[in-house]
């Protein structure tokens, strides 16, 4: 996976309507080829990152140095990364007015000459920490409208939320104490067969009666983590939610007496066992690619 940053100008400007159809373009190209980053107008130059694998990052970079639109295109940095910097967006975009690329400057990024003949725009540096500025501030927004809305919304939709953020912090509190109790179980249930009955762990129910208990345990565990990732951070890890279920589904079939199913429910499970493996694997694969 690698990391592309490049600065052009463009042949003529932009305007909104421009912009907006360039954006939409790139993001569905992006999406479709697994690539993130971030775009930064200003004044007619482009500020742009790409993150990906590598072949899909090299290809667009090669047909964005074909597009007519823009010139001057100054390849600023291509390096191996192992972790995406901008992970959530296929294309970020910010315009700046070139004000407030003074006022970055004064921030303390002083650099000698402009994009016009200039090298401030072109400066690896100063790119780099736009780039992460801009995306710092984009989040601030949207943390100071969250809390804006919070407390000046006070429609019914806001007292809604405000129940299900409560009835969400209800579940957490009452799986947490079915994980304790699981535990607690399990601890006491081994507990009492190794000193009544210790050979019972020996025989295929007793080993299959302690990993079914084992399984149950880690998916309550599992629920909670769901819940907890919710409240804190209103996102539902899919990934997580999916390896729950194929948890769940190994835990049936650990117990399942094979000898009293039909032959089409093993088949079924299969089925299903397969489809979750595909999933995960497909999720991990799109939220870490390799380098390569």
């Amino acid at each position: 996976m690698i990391r592309l940053v490049y600065v052009s100008v463009a042949s003529e400007p932009f305007d909104e309507q421009k912009l907006l159809q360039l954006l939409a373009k790139s993001r569905a190209n992006n999406t479709r080829l697994g690539i993130s980053g971030q775009l930064i107008y200003s004044e007619g130059t482009f500020m742009q990152v790409l993150e990906g694998p590598a072949d899909a990052v090299d290809a667009t970079f090669e047909r964005i140095k074909k597009d007519t639109r823009h010139q001057h295109i100054n390849l600023i940095e291509r390096s191996t990364i192992d972790q995406r910097e901008f992970p959530e967006w296929s294309m970020g975009f910010k315009s700046m007015s070139r004000e407030e690329l003074d006022a970055f400057d004064e921030m303390g990024y002083q650099f000698a000459e402009d994009v016009s003949g200039n090298r401030r725009l072109h400066d690896r540096l100063f790119v780099t920490q736009l780039m992460k500025y801009v995306k710092k501030q984009h989040v601030s927004e949207l943390a100071r409208d969250v809390l804006e809305m919070d407390r000046d919304d006070k429609s019914l939709i806001y007292w809604l939320n405000q129940l299900v953020r409560y009835s969400v912090m209800l579940l957490a509190i009452l799986m947490a104490v079915v994980v304790l109790y699981g535990v607690a179980d399990v601890g006491y249930g081994l507990y009492e067969i190794m000193l009544n009955r210790p050979e019972q762990l020996m025989t295929m129910s007793g080993i299959t009666s302690t990993f079914a208990s084992f399984l149950a345990v880690l998916i309550a565990v599992d629920i909670f983590i769901n819940i907890s990732l919710y409240v804190r951070k209103h996102v539902l890890a899919v990934r997580l939610v999916v390896a729950t279920a194929l948890m769940a589904i190994a835990r049936k079939i650990v117990v399942l007496e094979f000898t009293d199913i039909e032959p089409i429910y093993i088949f079924a499970m299969a089925l299903l066992v397969a489809a979750l493996g595909f999933s995960y694997y497909f999720l991990s694969r799109l939220g870490n690619l390799e380098p390569s």
